[in-house]
């Protein structure tokens, strides 16, 4: 067994609460030990002048010991003199002395102290010092400084890492290359070692990687500098990236095999839908059609994303690729996240196809009797085109003849809940569709087992969203401005942060506006035509009131968040946002895309109270762009991107040493890379190392 898989125990004595505090850092094995990233380093003064010490530095130093001085009375300390060349330095041990380290303190001896100088009647000296008797463990002048928790120190973790990479410097197990590689490489020639790979060199031979990642976890758990530490942790993003690209790029090619059904495009059907509807397909829809119609003609499953822009007519791209598969009699299964944004695809579907084809919806809400009917008659193959929400995932909704799956808000799934939907069918055409535009690094690591569409034009004709931010003390006069759009027949959307007050339990609580409140201050002024929508509220009564709504029997409608995916109301131009501040840029962007879905000209106000530096960039990003793509690699930058997507899903590769907002150039030589390299035993470890051997989706 490699060593590097095997549990840290087999190699380390350490006591069983000492595990413990390794596994809730979630240490395990040898690999999981190595792969502790330092979150700091904490510079030392090596060899310093101890005449010429500044109170509170850090400093390693050798000296030789003097006198040992034993406590005195009780609860005095004990005190060690020690001296140099250039001056004197007092240890100071308040609590006992180990007996071990102890029998090692002796008159004479040569010993390394580390620690914190202080000034303290005129000398200088460390209380509680760190004391090593092996020069070769100090770096040249800086300490890792590692994520601890409680029963562990700095000072174990660090050694149980020096352990460990004594042991793999022992045991020639892909610690160090099979060839017999040079382990005292310098940073900048393991640097190099790694450059002619990322250039495109054809002789990928894989034994270097894994040597290349020795020397530089060496050179970040013993770093000789700074920038010798940063140099080592970049390498290691390399490799981490290449691995996570070249798992990626064998299941894509591993997905080109899978055999499917072919689906030529049904060009006739679907222009007698666009002239019934009345549509036109913008360039970007006619573009990502294309593309997904060509893979829907090879009889080689499809895996797909299609990342559209908030309003780009995503639901569209879908009825036109469903026609295909219609066509040849096959079933469709589009999943969306929520009975309402379902309900709505269901409304448009049945109006685009009348009695083309059999449309049935499938929620959690439909009554026994309708799902019972509609079960059967989709097991015999009548149903061609099946809406629903998680009910899709049960395992009584059986397919006649499943060829074509679509998930909607596809990041509000997990992987397991998609490869439950996928188990339904033989080999199913899988589009997963998504209004969060996703950065280029997340597509790449996350998504790059699919090919990836992206649609970024609105459908023509409509007009851009103006976009504005005022301060909440001008808040009468926005309310006062609600006027001219009523007047006119529109639609307003108000939304705020809480339902109520009590939500928020910080102190500034009260600066935050809640629905409740916004709500009775607005229906006093519009009595009847204000409308209460919040997620505590039961399902139907939400959609009793989006309906409303819709239909225009309310007029302004006062929301938290639940009305940021996917709802459709044409008539609605105006979006007030209340305490933007407290939003995400990617939050904010699908709240507005809440309005401009018409032909009128749409707003946005975002009202903002004490806004942080952060926090007034995000806002100036809103107010001048309308680019969703351009806004979620700006939110990256804002955030990172374990939070870019709102929520996490199971499966989500995370990164140790890889920053996905910086590292863009990185990740994609290491894409171009990875499409090169066969992947062989080498490369398989590597894979097993930064835990990427298993990233398949389905």
């Amino acid at each position: 067994m490699n060593i590097l898989f095997k549990p840290i125990t087999d190699i380390i004595k350490i006591k069983s609460h000492t595990a413990a505090a390794l596994a809730r850092l979630d240490l395990y094995l040898v690999r999981d030990l190595l792969l502790h990233k330092p979150h700091n380093y904490i510079a030392k003064s090596l060899h310093p002048d101890l005449s010429a010490l500044k109170h509170g530095e850090q400093i390693v130093a050798e000296v030789t010991i003097k006198e040992i001085q034993a406590p005195s009375r009780r609860g005095s300390p004990t005190k060690i003199y020690t001296e140099n060349d250039t001056g004197s330095l007092t240890l100071v041990f308040f609590n006992k002395i180990h007996p071990f380290l102890f029998s090692r303190l002796r008159f004479g001896a040569k010993i390394i102290v580390t620690g914190k100088a202080e000034l303290n009647d005129f000398y200088y000296q460390i209380s509680h010092p760190e004391i090593i008797f092996d020069r070769k463990i100090i770096g040249d002048g800086i300490e890792p400084v590692y994520p601890l928790t409680y029963g562990v120190t700095n000072k174990q973790i660090h050694g149980y890492i020096l352990k460990a990479l004594g042991s793999c410097d022992s045991k020639e197990q892909h610690c160090h290359s099979r060839a017999g590689g040079n382990p005292e490489l310098t940073a900048p020639q393991a640097h190099n070692f790694l450059d002619p790979r990322l250039r495109g060199d054809d002789k990928l031979g894989g034994d270097d990687n894994m040597q290349t990642l020795l020397v530089a976890l060496k050179g970040i758990h013993i770093p000789k500098s700074q920038v010798d530490a940063a140099t080592h942790i970049k390498t290691i993003a390399r490799l981490e990236l290449l691995s996570n690209q070249l798992s990626l790029a064998n299941i894509r090619k591993n997905n080109g095999t899978i055999r499917g059904a072919a689906f030529p495009k049904a060009a006739d059907l679907q222009n007698q839908i666009l002239r019934k509807l009345q549509f036109e397909l913008s360039p970007g829809q006619v573009e990502v059609i294309e593309e997904i119609e060509s893979d829907q003609a090879a009889e080689i499953r499809m895996t797909r994303m299609l990342q559209g822009d908030v309003g780009s007519g995503k639901t569209l791209v879908a009825l036109m690729t469903i026609l295909n598969v219609a066509t040849k009699g096959a079933q469709s299964a589009l999943m969306a996240p929520t009975d309402l944004l379902a309900a709505q695809h269901f409304a448009f579907f049945s109006k685009a196809l009348d009695s083309l084809c059999e449309v049935a919806l499938l929620t959690g809400k439909t009554k026994p009797k309708e799902r019972a009917e509609i079960l059967e008659r989709l097991a015999g193959g009548q149903i061609l085109i099946l809406i629903g929400t998680h009910a899709l995932f049960q395992t009584k909704v059986i397919f006649g003849n499943l060829g074509y799956i679509i998930i909607d808000e596809q990041h509000r799934f997990g992987v397991e809940q998609r490869l439950e939907l996928l188990n339904k069918a033989q080999c199913p055409d899988l589009l997963v569709m998504t209004a969060t535009p996703i950065p280029r690094s997340l597509s790449l690591t996350l998504f790059g087992d699919m090919a990836v569409s992206r649609l970024k034009s609105k459908p023509q004709n409509r007009p851009a969203i103006i976009t504005s931010t005022t301060r909440l003390s001008k808040v009468d006069d926005v309310i006062m401005s609600l006027d001219r759009k009523l007047q006119k027949g529109e639609r307003v959307y108000w939304v705020c942060p809480l339902i109520e007050q009590s939500d928020e339990k910080s102190d500034d609580a009260k600066d935050f506006a809640d629905v409740l409140s916004r709500w009775s201050s607005l229906s006093a002024q519009y009595p009847g035509k204000v409308g209460l929508l919040h997620g505590k509220l039961p399902a139907e009564v939400k959609d009793d009131v989006m309906q409303q709504f819709k239909r225009g029997e309310l007029e302004i409608l006062v929301a938290t968040t639940v009305i940021e995916v996917g709802i459709d109301v044409p008539e609605a131009s105006l979006i007030v946002i209340e305490n933007a501040e407290r939003f995400g840029l990617a939050q904010l962007h699908q709240l507005r895309g809440r309005v401009g879905r018409g032909m009128v000209e749409s707003h946005c106000i975002l009202l903002y109270g004490n806004a942080g530096a952060v926090s007034r960039q995000r806002l100036e990003i809103m107010r001048t762009s309308n680019d969703g793509f351009y806004i979620a690699e700006e939110d990256l930058k804002l955030r990172g991107g374990g939070e870019i997507l709102g929520t996490k899903q199971s499966g989500q590769q995370e990164f140790r040493f890889a920053d996905l907002a910086t590292d863009v150039d990185l990740l994609v030589e290491c894409n171009k890379l990875a499409s090169k390299m066969v992947v062989d035993e080498d490369t398989e470890i590597l894979m097993r190392v930064f835990n990427h051997t298993y990233l398949g989706r389905a």
